[in-house]
């Protein structure tokens, strides 16, 4: 798959066969049915190199959970910007990585977009002294009632799911099981976004966008959506609509899992167009951690297959992304 920077911003998208979509009952993964896991796994790797994402159902993360993440995350979203428990979690005072970001504040991970979008962002919840161990900034939560315990519940189940779905990519890269797990620990840029995406009736714009197409930073992506308005690209690079209403969560993979196969497994690029209906998603990035270095695993390297990225450690490959989608979006507010 092209990097970010090689996206077609404004190439157009086409209806996939819902029969030609991955849809994948996962529960497989909980259970201790060895055959039916490797069936699974199966499927997968069948999904991830011949369309290039996959939809799954029957996880670990129940649904009254998701809806009530949700509900909280609407209620939030619901705010006026002004509004005190807005402003007191202001991603400003966090270096514009935890917390709440207005609409228009994404950064462009295109040239001459701004994405219609507010977002909150969070990660590990720890405690104190954790959090100093680790080395990582604590969450920034607004004065919503039930809002924290909401969130916090989902990112701990949906971690549970990333876990397992992370034991399935190890055995496709060719690894013990372990592999990705076992380099994601507490200390791992693991973020969750919760995405506000209000209507917007202008239609096609290419400028104002939902969110401009960039791969993902990370090994895999897990999304819950509400609505549609999603686009992703296949294994060969065409834009496809994805829809809402099937499975529980719709993965895509990253440029980590692109880095440590050579490119056998492709990272997933994705945008959101503009909808003249709201759309929430919630997000979670399954990062490896920030100071692993990553390259392509010997398995995948060879005379006739030569290592096409390289070593970059998580974080380098995260602030390296950041800093030109900032460079993007201030040279789009200076134009305006």
């Amino acid at each position: 798959m092209p990097p970010t920077k090689d996206l077609e911003q404004s190439a157009p998208s086409f209806v996939l066969a819902r029969d030609k979509i991955p849809n994948l009952d996962i529960a497989a993964l909980f259970s201790d049915d060895q055959a039916a896991r490797r069936l699974l796994i199966e499927k997968i790797r069948t999904a991830c190199l011949e369309t290039g994402f996959f939809y799954i159902y029957n996880s670990c993360v129940p649904d009254q959970l998701i809806s009530r993440a949700l509900s909280s995350m609407s209620e939030f979203f619901g705010l006026e910007d002004e509004h005190p428990s807005k402003q007191k979690v202001h991603n400003r005072h966090y270096g514009g990585m935890k917390g709440w970001g207005p609409i228009f504040g994404e950064p462009a991970y295109q040239e001459n977009t701004i994405a219609h979008l507010e977002s909150f962002d969070l990660g590990q919840e720890l405690s104190v002294e954790e959090y100093e161990l680790q080395g990582i900034s604590p969450n920034a939560w607004p004065d919503v009632p039930g809002f924290r315990s909401a969130i916090v519940e989902y990112y701990i189940a949906t971690t549970r799911l990333g876990r397992a779905l992370g034991e399935v990519f190890s055995e496709l890269l060719g690894e013990n099981r372990q592999f990705i797990n076992q380099h994601s620990t507490e200390k791992a840029p693991r973020t969750m976004r919760l995405l506000h995406y209000p209507e917007n009736k202008a239609g096609v714009d290419e400028r104002n966008v939902g969110i401009s197409a960039h791969t993902d930073f990370e090994c895999f992506t897990i999304m819950n959506q509400t609505a549609e308005g999603l686009e992703l690209t296949n294994v060969e690079g065409k834009w496809c609509k994805a829809p809402s209403d099937i499975g529980s969560f719709t993965v895509i993979l990253g440029d980590m899992m692109e880095r440590f196969s050579n490119g056998h497994f492709k990272a997933t690029g994705h945008r959101v167009v503009n909808t003249p209906w709201t759309r929430y998603s919630m997000v979670l990035f399954f990062a490896v951690d920030g100071d692993f270095a990553v390259s392509p695993l010997p398995r995948f390297v060879s005379p006739e297959a030569p290592d096409k990225y390289g070593t970059i450690t998580q974080d380098e490959h995260i602030e390296n992304e950041l800093r030109r989608a900032a460079e993007n979006y201030s040279t789009t507010i200076d134009s305006t």
